[in-house]
């Protein structure tokens, strides 16, 4: 629905509908967040492989060796 002149020139004057809230700020922001959470979420499930070795498994190799010799 479009404003008449008059209204359209009172709405623009008035300093409330000229300054958005604090949440109509973060509305915006909020939604970008979201996006940009859910985009990285879906590359990491689309990017993610199991090809390297597993770093932590290394620290248990000495505890081995000297629990059970040589490899």
């Amino acid at each position: 629905m479009l404003l008449s002149s008059d209204k359209q020139e009172e709405r623009e004057s008035d300093p409330v509908c000229n300054n958005p809230s604090a949440a109509a700020k973060c509305s915006p922001i909020d939604e970008y967040t979201a996006q940009m959470k859910s985009e990285i979420a879906q590359h990491l499930v689309n990017k993610s492989d199991f090809t390297f070795v597993k770093m932590h498994l290394l620290n248990h190799f000495a505890d081995h060796i000297r629990q059970l010799g040589n490899l």
